[in-house]
C-alpha cells in the first residue's frame, strides 16, 4: 500500500518537473556587471536602423500553467521567456498606432480578457 501510493505521488508530480526542466540560456545567468573592467564583450552588430515604437496587448502571464491548455482567441500568440520561466500571452501584431492597438485591447476586454493592458515596444525599420 505505501509503495503505490509513492508510486502515484511520483507519477502526478512528473509534469510540474517536466515543465521546470525546460533549459535557460546561458545569458539569464552571464548577465553582464556595469563598470566591469575585465575584457571588453564583443559589440553587438550595428544597422543603419531608427528606432520605431510600437505597440502590442497582453492578456496574460502564465507561470504555473502551459498556454496549450487554454484556447485563446487567434489574434493572440504564447512566446515562452526563458529567464524568468514564464509564457506571455500577447497579440499576435504590433501597432503602430496606438489608437489601433487600444481599439484590440477593447475588443479583448469584451471578449472577457479583462486583463488586457498595452505594453510598448521598440521595432527598427
Amino acid at each position: 500500500m505505501k509503495n503505490a501510493l509513492l508510486l502515484i505521488l511520483s507519477l502526478a508530480a512528473l509534469p510540474c518537473i517536466a515543465q521546470q526542466q525546460e533549459g535557460r540560456p546561458a545569458y539569464c545567468d552571464d548577465i553582464p556587471v556595469m563598470y566591469d573592467k575585465s575584457a571588453a564583450r564583443p559589440a553587438l552588430p550595428k544597422f543603419a536602423t531608427a528606432p520605431v515604437a510600437e505597440y502590442k496587448v497582453q492578456v496574460a502571464i502564465l507561470k504555473f500553467s502551459h498556454p496549450k491548455d487554454y484556447p485563446f482567441h487567434r489574434s493572440l500568440v504564447a512566446r515562452y521567456r526563458p529567464c524568468e520561466q514564464v509564457w506571455v500571452v500577447e497579440s499576435r501584431e504590433s501597432f503602430r498606432k496606438r489608437s489601433e492597438a487600444e481599439k484590440l485591447q477593447q475588443e479583448l476586454i469584451e471578449m472577457g480578457y479583462s486583463g488586457a493592458y498595452l505594453i510598448e515596444i521598440l521595432g527598427y525599420e
